[in-house]
């Protein structure tokens, strides 16, 4: 069995609590690093918040203009399309990150994140776990490691 890979994730809290209702299945991005299907996202809910919150797994990224993207993914994102033109205005290129098996775990506090993480910063992207610190949240966040 190969492993899962697994990182965190920086989201605004209106669009992580939109993940755990429900509402949103995925994440919109101007960029990202190369991310594999079935990677364990850490999903950090930015400030005022500021904790990571849940998991969720990478069914799929997809990747195009930001016109495809929103076709795609519109229905899915939990944004309207003014507040997305806003976001994208300038970018060639957009990407939909599908997520599936989304948990509810913590919360986990910055002050706990930046123990498990020495001068831990929220990443503007994605930022790779160490298996070190995926046990960690795991065992910060009372879940079960996949």
């Amino acid at each position: 069995m190969s492993r899962i890979e697994s990182a965190l994730i920086s989201i605004k809290p209106i669009y992580a609590d939109a993940i755990f209702s429900g509402s949103k299945t995925v994440e919109l991005r101007r960029r990202i690093p190369a991310l594999r299907i079935g990677t364990c996202l850490w999903i950090y809910a930015t400030r005022p918040r500021g904790a990571v919150i849940g998991t969720a797994m990478v069914s799929n990224v997809i990747r195009g203009t930001p016109e495809e993207i929103w076709a795609a993914c519109s229905d899915y994102a939990a944004i309207d399309r003014c507040t997305y033109d806003a976001y994208f205005d300038g970018s060639v290129e957009a990407f939909g990150i599908v997520l599936a098996e989304i948990i509810k775990r913590g919360p986990i506090s910055f002050e706990k994140l930046k123990e498990i993480r020495r001068n831990f910063h929220p990443p503007q992207v994605l930022m790779r776990l160490s298996a070190k610190e995926v046990q960690s949240l795991h065992k910060e966040a009372g879940a079960v490691a996949w």
